[in-house]
C-alpha cells in the first residue's frame, strides 16, 4: 500500500469534504429530488472550500486539490490532457510537466499566462485540427465514448505514444477522448504513480474504471461531479 494512497484516502475521508454517495442518478426518486435541491448549496460550499486564491486552483474537487498538494513529487514528471488553471498549479509542484491541449484559443490564453509567470518547466503542446464539440457530437453526449469514435481525435490521444513507457509520476486526464487517452497513457505511468480522471462519474468513462480495476482507488466529489485517483501497483 503506497504512502500516496494512504494520504489520499485520509484526506478524502475528512468530514468536511463532500462524499460521492451524495450524488444521485437521474430518476423519479426521493434521493434524486433531495440531490437536486442540494445542488445550489453544494456549489456554494465547494466554492468556499476552494478559497482563498480560488483563481489559482484547478477546476477539480476541493479534496483532490488537497491530495495533489500533498502527494505530488517536486522531483517528478507529470502529464495532463487538458490545460488551464491546473497547468500552472502542476508546474509549480513538479520538476517537469507535459500539457496537451486541443483548443487554439485556450492554448493562447494559457501560454500567455505561463509566459507572464515565467514558467519554464512545462512542455505545452497544441494538437491542431481537433473539433471543439460540434452540434452533432453534443447531441450524442450520453453515448459512451462518443469522442473516441471521431477519427479527428486520433493525433490527440496518440500524442502520448511519442513518450517512453514508465516516464510519468503523475497523469491527469481532463480533456477530449478520455478513454483513449487513458488507454495509451496508463503504460507511460511509473510504478506507484498517480493517475487522475476528472468527471469520473460520467457513464461513458466506465471503461477507464474497468481498465484500472486492480489498482487502489480513491474517490472525491463536489456533490456535482467527481475526481477519482488510482495508484499504480
Amino acid at each position: 500500500m503506497s504512502r500516496a494512497f494512504n494520504v489520499a484516502e485520509s484526506i478524502a475521508s475528512k468530514w468536511y469534504f463532500i462524499k460521492t454517495n451524495m450524488v444521485a442518478s437521474k430518476g423519479f426518486t426521493l434521493r434524486y429530488l433531495r440531490y437536486r435541491i442540494l445542488r445550489s448549496f453544494l456549489a456554494i460550499y465547494n466554492g468556499l472550500l476552494n478559497s482563498p486564491n480560488r483563481s489559482r486552483k484547478p477546476w477539480l474537487t476541493p479534496a483532490s486539490i488537497r491530495i495533489l498538494d500533498k502527494c505530488l513529487d517536486p522531483n517528478g514528471i507529470g502529464l495532463e490532457y487538458g490545460s488551464g488553471r491546473s497547468t500552472r498549479f502542476f508546474a509549480s509542484r513538479l520538476r517537469k510537466l507535459i500539457s496537451i491541449e486541443h483548443s487554439p484559443e485556450w492554448y493562447d490564453i494559457v501560454s500567455s499566462q505561463l509566459q507572464q509567470e515565467g514558467v519554464e518547466n512545462t512542455e505545452f503542446i497544441l494538437i491542431s485540427g481537433i473539433p471543439s464539440e460540434p452540434k452533432k457530437i453534443k447531441a450524442r453526449r450520453n453515448k459512451q465514448d462518443f469522442d473516441e469514435e471521431n477519427i479527428h481525435y486520433l493525433p490527440y490521444y496518440e500524442k502520448v505514444n511519442e513518450t517512453d513507457d514508465l516516464t510519468f509520476d503523475f497523469i491527469l486526464i481532463d480533456g477530449r477522448a478520455r478513454v483513449e487517452c487513458s488507454r495509451r497513457a496508463i503504460q507511460k505511468l511509473k510504478s506507484k504513480g498517480i493517475f487522475v480522471l476528472d468527471n469520473s462519474e460520467r457513464k461513458r468513462y466506465k471503461p477507464i474504471h474497468e481498465m484500472l480495476s486492480g489498482w487502489q482507488k480513491v474517490h472525491t466529489s463536489t456533490g456535482l461531479c467527481d475526481t477519482t485517483f488510482w495508484f499504480k501497483p
